[in-house]
C-alpha cells in the first residue's frame, strides 16, 4: 500500500506534466530543472533513509515517509511560479525517499530466501500498478475540475489510511511479532538457524553473534560500502534508473508533443511501460526462484539488453506511428527495463550476499545511485531534444536510454551470484561448477 501511494504520488507529476509547464510557462530546460530536484532530494536522503530504517526499524521509516510526502504534495498544488514548485518538489523527494528501504528490509527479513524472490515481486508490482494508474486517477481530477493543483491537493489524502495500516500491521521482525508460531518462524530461518541465534538486537546495532537475531549475522559498514557488487549495483543503478526515469518521466510530453497524441492517450504510454514493468517484476520474480534455482543475477542479465533493443526500436517513431506499435514498444522496454539491479530483486540479492539486516544500508548505496541517474536523466533529456520545424524531437533521448541498457547488462555481469558462489558467466562457462566465495566473517544465513 506504501509503494503503490508512493507511486501514484510521484507519477502524477509527470502524467500532468504539460499542464503544469504551460500554467506556470516552463519552457524545456525549466521543466527539466524542476524535474532534477525530485530526483536530487531523492537521491540525497537514500544513504541516510537506509542507515535510519536499519536503525529505527522499516515501520518508523515507513510512517515519515507516507506522512512527509502527503504534506509536500499538498503544498506543491498551492505554488506560484516554477521556482517554488522546483523548491517543493526536491522537499518532495527527500520526503519520499524512505518507502523503498524499508519496504525491501521488511521483505528481506520476513521471507526465507527459496521464496523471497516472490515475494519481493509482489511487493514490487505497487510502483507498477500506482504508475499504471496515474493518468487515470490524476488527469480526471484535473479536466472535471479545470486545474493541475487538484489533483494534487486530492491524492495528498491517500496517505491517510496507509498510515493507519502502518501503525495496526507492521511489525518490523517476524519473532516479535506474538501472531506468528514457532512453525513459522522454523519455516522463516530454518530450524538451525532459529536454535543458535536467540539474540534481539538488530544486526544494525549487534557487536557479537549471541547479540544477533536468527538469519542474521554481523555486516560492518567497510563490507558493505566496499562490496564490489554494490558498487556494480550503484554503476547499474545510476543506468538503468536514468533510462527508466528518462524515459517514464517525458513520455507523456514526447507523446503529446511529439506523436501528437491527447494528453491521456500521451499518458497512457507510460501506463504501457508500468503493465510492462508489472508483467516483469512478476515473472523475473518466478523465474528467480524456481527456473533458475534462486539465482538472481541471470534475469538481470537479460533485462539490459532487451532494454536497449526495445528503446531503439521506440527511436524511430514518429507522429503517425500506430498506437499498438507504440503500446508494444515501451511494453517491451518496460518488462525489460524492471529486470535490473533496481527494478527487480535487489532486496533478495542484498540479503543473500551481505544480510537481511544491512538491507536498509546497503540499499540506500545502491539506490543512491540510481537517483542520480534519474535526477542527471531530466536535464540531459532537455537538452538532447532536437528542435525541428514539425516540433520537439526526442530520438536522441531514445538512443541514450538503449545505451545505457548495455551498460548495465556489462555490470550485472561482474556481478557474484550468491547461490553459485562465483558470477553467473563465470558458472556457465565452467559448465556448472560452483565458486568459493563466501561471506565475510560467517557462513551464509540458513535457507
Amino acid at each position: 500500500m506504501a509503494w503503490f501511494v508512493n507511486y501514484l504520488d510521484r507519477n502524477k507529476t509527470a502524467a500532468l506534466l504539460p499542464l503544469i509547464a504551460a500554467s506556470l510557462s516552463m519552457n524545456a530546460a525549466e521543466t527539466g530543472q524542476v524535474l532534477f530536484f525530485f530526483f536530487i532530494g531523492y537521491a540525497i536522503i537514500q544513504p541516510f533513509a537506509g542507515f535510519l530504517t536499519d536503525k529505527l526499524g522499516p515501520k518508523k521509516a515507513l510512517a515519515i515517509t507516507i506522512g512527509a510526502f502527503s504534506v509536500f504534495t499538498w503544498t506543491m498544488a498551492i505554488v506560484g511560479t516554477w521556482q517554488q514548485l522546483e523548491l517543493r518538489n526536491f522537499l518532495f523527494g527527500i520526503a519520499q525517499g524512505f518507502e523503498v528501504t524499508a519496504g525491501s528490509r521488511l521483505t528481506a527479513t520476513w521471507f526465507p530466501r527459496r521464496t523471497r524472490g516472490r515475494a519481493f515481486a509482489i511487493h514490487q508490482t505497487a510502483y507498477t500498478i500506482g504508475s499504471i494508474l496515474v493518468p487515470f486517477v490524476a488527469v480526471p481530477i484535473a479536466e472535471a475540475t479545470g486545474s493541475w493543483r487538484w489533483s494534487f491537493m486530492v491524492i495528498a489524502f491517500f496517505g491517510l489510511p496507509v498510515l493507519a495500516a502502518i501503525h495496526h500491521y507492521i511489525i518490523d521482525r517476524p519473532e516479535l511479532d506474538a501472531r506468528v508460531s514457532e512453525g513459522e518462524l522454523e519455516y522463516i530461518f530454518g530450524k538451525e538457524e532459529l536454535e543458535a541465534k536467540k539474540g534481539e538486537v538488530d544486526p544494525a546495532l549487534a557487536h557479537s553473534t549471541a547479540e544477533l537475531p536468527p538469519g542474521e549475522r554481523i555486516t560492518p559498514y567497510r563490507e558493505i560500502f566496499l562490496n564490489k557488487n554494490v558498487i556494480l549495483m550503484f554503476i547499474a543503478g545510476f543506468f538503468g534508473l536514468f533510462a527508466t526515469w528518462g524515459l517514464t518521466t517525458w513520455l507523456p510530453t514526447i507523446g503529446f508533443r511529439q506523436l501528437h497524441l491527447s494528453l491521456l492517450l500521451a499518458g497512457s504510454l507510460s501506463s504501457m511501460v508500468y503493465f510492462g514493468a508489472f508483467c516483469g517484476v512478476m515473472a523475473g520474480g518466478i523465474l528467480s526462484d524456481t527456473v533458475f534455482q534462486t539465482k538472481r543475477t541471470p534475469v538481470w542479465l537479460i533485462g539490459g539488453v532487451v532494454m536497449a533493443g526495445a528503446t531503439l526500436w521506440a527511436s524511430t517513431f514518429r507522429a503517425g506511428v500506430p498506437l499498438i506499435v507504440a503500446y508494444l514498444a515501451f511494453f517491451i522496454a518496460g518488462f525489460s527495463s524492471s529486470w535490473s539491479p533496481t527494478g527487480q530483486l535487489f532486496a533478495p540479492y542484498l540479503a543473500e550476499i551481505l544480510t537481511p539486516g544491512a538491507v536498509g544500508r546497503s540499499l540506500g548505496v545502491v539506490v543512491l545511485g540510481g537517483m542520480i541517474g534519474s535526477a542527471v536523466a531530466q536535464p540531459v533529456v532537455a537538452a538532447l531534444v532536437v528542435h525541428t520545424a514539425a516540433g520537439p524531437d526526442y530520438h536522441r533521448a531514445l538512443l541514450a536510454f538503449a545505451a545505457c541498457g548495455v551498460i548495465v547488462s556489462a555490470c550485472c555481469a561482474g556481478m557474484l551470484e550468491p547461490r553459485v558462489r562465483r558470477t553467473y558467466l563465470g558458472y556457465l562457462l565452467s559448465g556448472g561448477r560452483e565458486g568459493t566465495w563466501q561471506p565475510s566473517g560467517a557462513a551464509s544465513s540458513a535457507d
